[in-house]
């Protein structure tokens, strides 16, 4: 247990971090920016994202960074039974309450974008710019290497290193929920969870919204490492954090290089299925 309250905590400290990496960023850039507009005395034409996104991107991504700061504060309870118990017994329950809270987040997302900020979900992520049969194999080859970089060669490296320092860790909780699944229903419903309702959630907000916000305002490579950072540390584990920082790095090169939102939505999903499938495979074994 105390390795779990140390895990929580390095995660904790990590988002921490990477928020305060991300302010001092933001400010730097933006003080050159105005050095640079002053020397030139050219004005930047506007962009698609301005200084109103980046504040108004956190209320969505609220929901995610709580969840660090929450996991750490439980875990260090010493009795958390209390807390899981109505979870643990109604795991469909559980399930349906995941979805809603993704279903609300990506609504919010949107909203934000499209009624918020008056502007095209479909033109400023380029929703239409590829063809279905383009982004399906593109997605499938970008999670194929995905799977090989992040799942096996990355993650390898990280649960032995993790394992030296820590021992054994959790596992992530939608992990667990699948291996403890004992009920088609709650299977089909975890499976719908994480390759439907996480990737399209998760890439319209981090690769879309947060990521083209901080690029409008920053650095690409800048934004890039930010959203790794965040996007890894929110799924509250330790073990995953590399695998899923590098994820996100491969995410966010698909989408540079495609320019279609798509792409990283597909990669995440396959990704996330074939993970499924693995670990259905090997429990079977």
């Amino acid at each position: 247990m105390d390795d779990e309250i140390a895990a929580k905590h390095v995660l904790l400290d990590f988002e921490l971090i990477t928020l305060i990496a991300l302010a001092m960023g933001v400010g730097v850039y933006a003080v050159m920016r105005r050095v640079k507009r002053h020397r030139s005395g050219l004005e930047k034409p506007p962009g698609d994202f301005d200084g109103f996104d980046l504040i108004l991107m956190f209320f969505p991504a609220m929901f995610f960074l709580i969840n660090p700061i929450a996991e750490a504060l439980i875990v260090g309870k010493e009795d958390p039974g209390e807390l899981t118990a109505e979870i643990e017994a109604s795991p469909v329950v559980s399930i349906l309450m995941n979805l809603g809270y993704f279903m609300f987040v990506g609504v919010m997302t949107y909203g934000l974008i499209e009624w918020v900020r008056n502007r095209s979900v479909s033109d400023l992520f380029g929703l239409r710019r590829l063809r279905p049969a383009n982004i399906i194999v593109l997605s499938i080859i970008g999670g194929v290497f995905s799977l090989l970089l992040c799942g096996w060669i990355v993650g390898d490296f990280a649960n032995r290193y993790l394992e030296s320092l820590f021992g054994e860790l959790d596992l992530q909780e939608p992990v667990k929920m699948l291996r403890e699944s004992e009920s088609p229903v709650h299977l089909i419903l975890a499976v719908v969870m994480a390759c439907v309702a996480a990737p399209f959630v998760e890439e319209l907000l981090f690769r879309g919204y947060m990521y083209r916000t901080l690029r409008e305002l920053t650095h690409p490579v800048f934004s890039a490492m930010i959203i790794a950072g965040l996007f890894a540390v929110v799924h509250g584990n330790l073990p995953a954090l590399l695998p899923l920082l590098v994820f996100s790095l491969l995410l966010t090169i698909a989408y540079e290089a495609t320019r279609c939102l798509w792409v990283p939505i597909g990669m995440h999903a396959f990704f996330n299925a074939a993970n499924i499938v693995l670990m259905m495979t090997n429990t079977g074994e």
